[in-house]
């Protein structure tokens, strides 16, 4: 039997590693929700393997982090906005891009996980963080490359 290695752990959900399978047990609604907006992601690339487990459990195949080396720096700016336009695509605001919710794999590519948040664009509910997923994938990926802060004029001036 393998060891269980918990990752997280609050009074809303449980997300902890087995082997090579990440696995979260939250709350129904949070589940299906979670588990909808990754298969609709998953044609992308940008999302691990997943499977539903119980109507409460997930799991998704364990993406191991690798430190961002110099040689991908450039390609990991490359996939800003081809992530943008897989979820613009499939109409869903991910709702919490920080450093939590992305995953750099191997060869520098790219994983977004925790979908619990995520709502498609016409849904009226705010998100959790009402600046968007453009600010937040931009802001999360130039902080892990420990380049300048993010302001308004960078976004607005359609840079990547």
């Amino acid at each position: 039997m393998e060891k269980m290695d918990v990752l997280k752990e609050d009074q809303f959900s449980k997300v902890w590693r087995e082997g090579d399978w990440v696995y979260k047990r939250q709350h129904e609604f949070m589940t299906d929700n979670e588990y909808w907006f990754l298969c609709q992601m998953f044609p992308s690339g940008y999302v691990p393997d997943v499977e539903k487990l119980d109507k409460d459990l997930i799991r998704t195949k364990f993406i191991k982090k690798i430190p961002i080396m110099a040689g991908y720096k450039k390609e990991l700016l490359d996939h800003v906005p081809k992530i943008l336009k897989a979820l613009k695509e499939r109409g869903i605001r991910h709702g919490d891009l920080t450093r939590y919710a992305l995953i750099i794999g191997e060869y520098g590519w790219p994983f977004l996980v925790d979908f619990s948040e995520s709502r498609l664009w016409d849904d009226p509910r705010p998100s959790k963080r009402p600046e968007g997923d453009t600010y937040w994938l931009h802001k999360t990926v130039r902080e892990m490359l420990n380049l300048n802060p993010i302001t308004a004029d960078f976004l607005s001036s359609g840079k990547s």
